[in-house]
């Protein structure tokens, strides 16, 4: 009732312009600083993503950032969403994820957002996904939290499943969290991860955040009070927090939501008040703004914290979407309203109707990475693949030529780049198909990763493998693998379809190799099986670069360190999609038919001690490598080596 009373008197005395004691000036100025930065945020994500869909990115974050903010939305927007949901229920005939129930918990929280029933969509009850626990907790502690927190946003009834091995149950889920505390049980207790014993930021926040509302639980609120001690520590002089040594906008914003969950007030706690070394007191709000985007949006890392690799210092899709709802949460808790989560007031909060400012152009011209996987949320404009879908394909004038050899040699123009075109079968192919996607599997289950040799052909050449006459599929060139083999090596996913014989086929591919002319322009030479269909597929061949792999660069940024790791947590939580061919042979160097926290582990011992990933393994022996005698020798040998870290992680996440 106070609290209520201060915040009366506040507006009162800001509406007047009345003169304040410094303190009240600072909060006063906040506050106008958090209307703005709402607004302009809700106004960027309005207009960039026009056509929300069932997505990590470009989805629910979105949709439920929008509705809980208090901002008016058109009606037409969250309409129009929700007939994209029940289509893309209908279709999957209510089946989103075999293994990623996420899937269920974040679309039920962004219906619930905005007042739509989760019981009936398409003619599917959503929370009846959840109530077998054993697939609840299929991605460990991540599918707990969120299926807890959405079961209690809408305070929903969990229903009955009969043929459950273990019915799904409020009380089972808060057990279940509170026994995967970090050193239950001893006097380093504390905080949460997805993996390993140092307690996560993003994960424990989280956890807080799904056992805000049984706080009346003994046992809880021991639990709660440790983690938050421990995030106290953990805290950094500016207000935020890091995440794998790495200080990021959603690592803080999880901590926002969580505190105002508790109820707990950010600008007055002094756990969550820090001192930098100007003398700054700095909060969690302070920690989480010094991201924001001008204009509106939210980057992930400020420079000096992406390894140098740039990656996440622009503008960022999941930074934009988690600054948001934390804004959001922070407004609510200011304002008197209920928490971010609970959104049993639903019906009488979301703000529909028609807002100029919403359609008035973004003021912002950082135009950087928006979403580390470089993806368009446009959905009728995305483009999952690794090829650039916005080249010009002027393929202009053809000249045809011999060469001394007799070999046909072709010129084009392609992107306004000089092609010169090559007939060169010559070479021997050694394949090796490391591991194959499993059902309900991060890896899809008509996928195999298999690793090409070319014993006589020049390293660092872009190779295209001819799916069909009019298409070719691209391999990735991999440094590592090469040193570690002797001679050129790619690496790809294919279609399990494609017959072993035609990857043995030297027809089937063709070579690009990029030269540096007198004018430091590219020229692009093109060694080509099959002449005919020459032009059939034009690509521009001068960025070399997007052929190319490094393992454990999950956003390709030519650097492996703690924002790859990050990545992959946000693809095991749900948070992120995983839609790139090259993240997932990048991400799975464990070589074991999973992606799983194993990957983390390898990736996090790889830049911090330079220790191998267990798929070079498949060079250990060269002898049986490769037979130089016998051209396109069939070496194909199937790998499913497991790491011991990664089978204990896996043990340890689905138990």
């Amino acid at each position: 009732m106070f609290k209520k009373v201060c915040a009366i008197f506040l507006s009162f005395v800001i509406a007047f312009g009345f003169t304040l004691s410094s303190s009240l000036e600072s909060y006063a100025y906040s506050r106008q600083k958090l209307n703005k930065s709402m607004q302009e945020t809700a106004a960027l994500m309005y207009k960039t993503i026009p056509e929300p869909v069932v997505a990590s990115i470009g989805g629910e974050w979105t949709v439920l950032s929008l509705a809980r903010s208090g901002i008016k939305v058109p009606k037409k927007y969250y309409e129009d969403y929700y007939k994209r949901v029940e289509k893309t229920v209908k279709d999957a005939k209510g089946i989103l994820h075999r293994m990623k129930f996420t899937e269920y918990s974040r679309v039920i929280l962004a219906l619930t957002a905005i007042n739509k029933d989760v019981t009936d969509v398409g003619g599917y009850n959503l929370l009846s996904y959840l109530s077998d626990f054993d697939n609840v907790k299929k991605q460990g502690i991540n599918g707990p939290i969120f299926a807890l927190i959405a079961f209690d946003a809408g305070n929903y009834d969990i229903p009955i499943d009969k043929k459950a091995s273990v019915q799904t149950t409020r009380q089972g889920i808060i057990d279940f969290i509170l026994d995967k505390e970090i050193h239950k049980g001893t006097s380093k207790a504390g905080g949460w991860a997805l993996s390993g014993t140092d307690p996560d930021p993003d994960i424990t926040f989280m956890a807080i955040q799904s056992l805000a509302n049984y706080m009346d639980q003994k046992e809880v609120k021991k639990a709660v009070d440790r983690a938050l001690k421990i995030m106290s520590k953990k805290q950094l002089s500016t207000g935020g927090y890091n995440s794998w040594g790495t200080e990021n906008c959603e690592s803080t914003a999880q901590a926002i939501v969580a505190l105002t969950a508790l109820g707990i007030d950010i600008d007055t706690d002094s756990r969550f008040i820090k001192t930098d070394k100007k003398g700054n007191k700095n909060t969690l709000m302070d920690g989480m703004m010094q991201f924001y985007c001008k204009g509106g949006g939210f980057a992930h890392v400020n420079e000096g914290y992406d390894g140098g690799g740039g990656s996440g210092t622009g503008l960022n899709a999941m930074a934009t979407d988690q600054g948001m709802y934390a804004l959001d949460a922070y407004y609510r808790y200011i304002n008197g309203k209920k928490k971010l989560y609970d959104m049993t007031d639903a019906s009488q909060t979301l703000a529909i109707g028609n807002n100029p400012d919403l359609e008035k152009k973004p003021n912002n011209n950082n135009n950087g990475n928006n979403g580390n996987n470089n993806q368009n949320t446009n959905q009728g404009n995305r483009n999952n693949g690794n090829t650039n879908s916005n080249i010009n394909r002027n393929t202009g004038n053809k000249n045809v030529k011999t060469d001394n050899q007799g070999n046909k040699k072709y010129t084009s123009n392609v992107g306004g780049k000089k092609v010169t075109t090559t007939e060169n079968k010559s070479a021997t192919i050694s394949i090796k198909t490391i591991y194959s996607g499993e059902k309900d599997g991060l890896i899809p289950e008509n996928k195999k990763c298999v690793i090409i040799q070319f014993e006589k052909k020049e390293k660092e050449q872009i190779v295209g493998f001819k799916v069909s006459e009019k298409k070719q599929q691209y391999l990735y060139y991999s440094k590592e693998l090469s040193k570690k083999s002797g001679c050129a090596t790619y690496i790809a996913l294919f279609d399990t379809s494609v017959e072993k014989e035609a990857l043995l086929n030297m027809d089937n591919y063709a070579f690009h190799k990029i030269q540096k002319e007198d004018n430091n322009t590219d020229q692009v030479i093109t060694d080509v099986t099959d002449s005919k269909n020459k032009d059939q597929q034009q690509e521009d061949y001068t960025h070399p670069e997007k052929y190319e792999i490094t393992f454990g660069d999950v956003n390709n940024d030519k650097v492996v360190n703690a924002q790859d790791i990050l990545d992959v947590q946000s693809i095991l939580s749900g948070k992120l999609d995983l839609t790139d061919e090259r993240q997932i042979i990048a991400i799975n160097v464990s070589m074991d038919s999973k992606i799983d926290n194993g990957d983390i582990n390898q990736i996090m011992d790889n830049f911090v001690s330079k220790k191998d990933y267990t798929i070079f393994e498949v060079f250990s022996d060269k002898k049986d490598d490769k037979d130089s005698n016998n051209k396109s020798s069939d070496k194909e040998n199937t790998s499913n080596k497991t790491s011991k870290d990664s089978q204990k992680e896996d043990i340890k996440q689905n138990d």
